[in-house]
This record gives C-alpha cells, structure tokens and sequence, in this order.
C-alpha cells in the first residue's frame, strides 16, 4: 500500500484530476481518507470509488461536466467498492479507531495545505511541506496523540529550517538566544543550558519568518 504519505496524496491527487484545478479537499476530506487508511482498506478500491461517483456524475450531467466538489460525495460509491472487496480487505473495515485522533489529524494537515497553498516564500513553503510529510509518514494508527507528535514534528523542523539558514544569521540568531538567557546561564547545568538556548533560538525563528505553530491546530483555533 505504500507509505502513510503516498497513500493521501495519491488519492488526493487522483480526485484532483477527475475534479479539476481549484478545489481544495476539506478536514472532513482528509478525515475520511485517514478512516480509510486506518482501516488497511487498499487505496486502489477508494481510487474505483471515486472514479464510479465522476462516471456517475457524468451521466447525469453530462460528460464534460460534475456537480461533485468534495469527496464526502463520493463515499456512497467507494463504500459499494469497499463492500465488493471486502472478501479480499479482511476484518479491519470494521475496526474502530480514534475518531478525535484521526479530525485532529486531518484538521491539520488540511491547515498546512492553506499555509502552502497561500505561501510565496519557497523556504518557508518547503518547511510546511516538509512538516505535512513529515506528519503524514510518521502518524501511527495505534497511536493517538496526535498532538505530542505534532510538538515532536514542529521541533525537528525547525531544527532543519535553522540549519538551512547561513551561517552568519544562524550566528546572529544564537547570540540573540543567548541575550536573552542572560545571566541565568550561569546556574544552569549544560544539559538545561542548550535546551533553553534551542527554545530561545526556535522562538526567535518563529517569529521572525512568522512560522504557524502546528502543535497548537486544534479545532477550535484553525484560522
């Protein structure tokens, strides 16, 4: 089936192309593809699913034309797929997983899509991409704290973006870190030293290329 990553965006991608240029896929969107993948069910079957809903569609309003604009539309068609390959799927079409888990999830990347979509800069274009990837891949079915993960991604991410900087502004930043800390640094242990300087260090980043706080993408704050 592929990597957790490979298996939204080829179903993202596919529906794009049966869809056309312009539609963005929703949380709930992306809430059902993660359902999906969750449940091990091949994405080759949705892929049927959505390509028996636009085949529908045309029939109805003719070849050239849609009226579908989101995939919930589609769901009537890829569970009928999903019902005649169950034989073939196994037991995990039945299996429940954490729904807050997976809208969480979902709600996420379907934010970072925004980020990306409305971004110019291709540095920080690229650190949104990287952290979707990222969150995609390393999202476990078995694990739903999505949020410590979210915190985890955000981290490594930045320590990338940093070091991608030259090295006279990393330099720059460093020392600004280190302002900051001030004269505490004198009563802490080298261990507590370096973790507060690479606070310091990915607050001050945050701010100056106003970078989004994934970890912080609940429902009720999602711009």
């Amino acid at each position: 089936m592929g990597n957790n990553s490979d298996y939204l965006k080829d179903i993202e991608k596919y529906f794009h192309s049966l869809a056309g240029k312009g539609i963005m896929l929703s949380s709930m969107d992306y809430s059902l593809i993660l359902e999906w993948r969750n449940k091990e069910i091949p994405k080759e079957v949705i892929l049927k699913g959505i390509n028996r809903a636009f085949e529908n569609s045309q029939k109805i309003h003719g070849k050239d034309a849609s009226s579908i604009r989101n995939l919930k539309q589609c769901v009537e068609h890829i569970n009928n797929s999903i019902e005649e390959f169950r034989p073939i799927i196994g037991k995990n079409i039945d299996k429940d997983y954490s729904l807050d888990a997976v809208d969480t999830l979902a709600n996420i990347v379907n934010q970072l899509n925004k980020y990306i979509e409305s971004e110019k800069e291709g540095v920080i274009k690229s650190y949104y991409l990287d952290m979707k990837e990222h969150l995609l891949t390393s999202a476990d079915k078995n694990n739903p704290n999505i949020l410590s993960l979210c915190v985890k991604i955000e981290e490594e991410s930045l320590q990338t973006f940093f070091m991608k900087l030259p090295e006279l502004e990393r330099e720059q930043i460093l020392l600004e870190a280190k302002n900051i800390l001030g004269d505490r640094a004198r009563h802490m242990t080298q261990q507590a030293l370096e973790e507060s300087l690479v606070s310091f260090r990915n607050e001050i980043i945050s701010n100056k290329y106003c970078l989004k706080n994934i970890s912080t993408l609940t429902e009720d704050n999602l711009e």
